[in-house]
């Protein structure tokens, strides 16, 4: 597992079916003592509409704040229900 301290880790998201890859990159946050996950794969267009319809603010250098997990399989589980839940149907709407 890994754990704080690490500096920094990639979650790998890719589906056979549609040949979809994606990803995102957790840091270690001492204040929270959590990760923070950001998600910066859209050209910037994409990302500040898909920031809008989550009503979150986009960092300029990481992305989007998707979430904070405590742990790096915590944060794979809970990527891959984002990807599937919020990404996948907000691509879609707006391809």
């Amino acid at each position: 597992m890994i754990e704080k301290n690490y500096g920094h880790w990639h979650l790998d998201y890719y589906c056979d079916k549609t040949d979809f890859y994606t990803m995102a990159t957790g840091f270690w946050n001492d204040d929270e003592e959590a990760w923070d996950v950001y998600f910066n794969e859209l050209e910037d267009k994409k990302t500040y509409e898909l920031a809008g319809s989550l009503n979150i603010p986009v960092d300029k250098d990481f992305g989007i704040l998707v979430f904070r997990a405590n742990n790096f399989d915590e944060a794979h589980n809970k990527f891959i229900k984002w990807v599937e839940n919020v990404l996948l149907p907000f691509l879609k709407v707006n391809d």
